[in-house]
């Protein structure tokens, strides 16, 4: 993340309006964690709802989009291949009778030690993205522009300078 300050000519309200957009996705996992696609869902009709507003709030509400757009494939594919473990007829087991690892399983799909792993390193991701996005909205809130890695460059190229907000002078 790389912040740049541009309190130059925004409204407090304009600060508040982008700082909120990290925060739906929050709000989003709070309320619906089992299922991945409720936070994207909720920064899109953010950002849907503030199409028309400066272009700080537009460009920071697809920003925020974006990267709960990143995660999706990767807590999908989690969702998913936890659903196909409780669903599976193949019996899971950890360890077989005579106390060694039960490897028997030739498709990883099914063997809960890879999942295992994979759990880990999703929850360690969604943690991180956690953490980022609450650091990204009180630095935004204080007037920093603050700019994700390679998520940031597709905001520039997708949000239109054209000042679209209705109440400007």
């Amino acid at each position: 993340m790389k912040d740049t300050n541009t309190t130059g000519h925004l409204y407090p309200s304009d600060l508040e309006q982008a700082s909120n957009s990290y925060l739906m996705a929050i709000v989003a996992v709070i309320s619906g964690l089992p299922l991945p696609i409720l936070n994207t869902v909720a920064s899109l009709i953010y950002y849907l709802a503030h199409r028309r507003s400066s272009y700080f709030v537009r460009w920071h509400s697809l920003q925020a989009l974006l990267a709960q757009a990143v995660m999706i494939p990767f807590n999908s594919f989690a969702f998913g291949w936890a659903i196909t473990l409780i669903a599976s007829d193949t019996p899971i087991s950890f360890i077989n009778l005579q106390g060694g690892y039960n490897g028997e399983s030739d498709n990883f799909i099914y063997n809960p030690g890879y999942f295992i792993l994979y759990a880990v390193f999703i929850i360690l991701l969604n943690i991180a993205e956690f953490i980022a996005v609450i650091i990204t909205a009180t630095q935004v809130r204080k007037g920093k522009n603050v700019r994700w890695f390679i998520i940031a460059n597709i905001a520039d190229a997708l949000t239109s300078k054209e000042n679209r907000d209705p109440y400007v002078l």
